[in-house]
């Protein structure tokens, strides 16, 4: 008997995916980069926020039509800010790379907006992120990214 109860919780262990990617310390320093992000985003620190933006970033963010550089990036913070909101996020990594002074980042995000008459939105939406942070003499900041819904993956055949 204590050999099946061995044997069926080391399956379990060897058959479960992780839920966390391991990282070593130069990724988690990257990675902490994005959990700030984040938090500026919670609290509407709109200066802290595209503080960490290069001033040549170009990317795809979630809440424009074609890419964007930085001039316009702070806009979402600033509305959350601007109209007293809520958010509270969620962040998945999935994978950091490093290619010496530059890092790329994918992660999943949940993030939900509370407004101020009780409503929400966001509960239960994915979306996928890609940041490429290059070090700047001691700081990281962001050259480009791409932000979509996390939609079921689909092949050319389906």
């Amino acid at each position: 008997m204590a050999k099946l109860v061995t044997s069926i919780l080391l399956a379990a262990v060897l058959f479960t995916p992780s839920l966390a990617v391991e990282l070593d310390d130069h990724q988690a320093a990257v990675w902490q980069m994005e959990k700030t992000y984040w938090k500026y985003v919670s609290t509407g620190n709109v200066e802290a926020y595209v503080s960490l933006w290069h001033d040549d970033f170009v990317g795809w963010p979630c809440f424009s039509w074609k890419p964007t550089g930085k001039a316009n990036i702070g806009s979402w913070v600033e509305e959350i800010r601007d109209n007293d909101w809520t958010l509270t996020y969620d962040l998945r990594p999935e994978a950091v790379q490093l290619f010496g002074d530059v890092a790329v980042v994918h992660y999943a995000a949940e993030y939900v907006f509370g407004y101020g008459d009780g409503t929400s939105k966001g509960k239960g939406d994915w979306r996928k992120f890609t940041h490429t942070w290059m070090k700047v003499g001691n700081e990281w900041q962001i050259i480009g990214g791409m932000c979509a819904d996390q939609e079921p993956v689909r092949t050319l055949t389906n």
